[in-house]
């Protein structure tokens, strides 16, 4: 698996983790729940996996972008 297709996987992990994160914090509204201990775990926890997976995925966009800038100016060279 190539850095591209790792920064996709991080990108969609983190929108799909918020996703999830929202729509628990919308059902545990409902029941009245939102604010228990265990709820409160769980959404830190989720939310750690988005910034993670959010930072990941920039730092390796940022990562490709550089190396594809050095291919190129490789190549003007030759």
């Amino acid at each position: 698996m190539n850095d591209k297709a790792k920064a996709r996987l991080y990108t969609l992990t983190s929108i799909s983790c918020f996703a999830w994160l929202v729509q628990a914090m919308l059902q545990d509204r409902q029941k009245g729940q939102m604010w228990s201990l265990l709820n409160l775990i769980f959404y830190g926890c989720i939310i750690l996996v988005i910034l993670y997976t959010a930072y990941s995925a920039v730092q390796m966009w940022k990562m490709n972008g550089k190396s594809v800038k050095k291919q190129q100016s490789l190549r003007k060279q030759s």
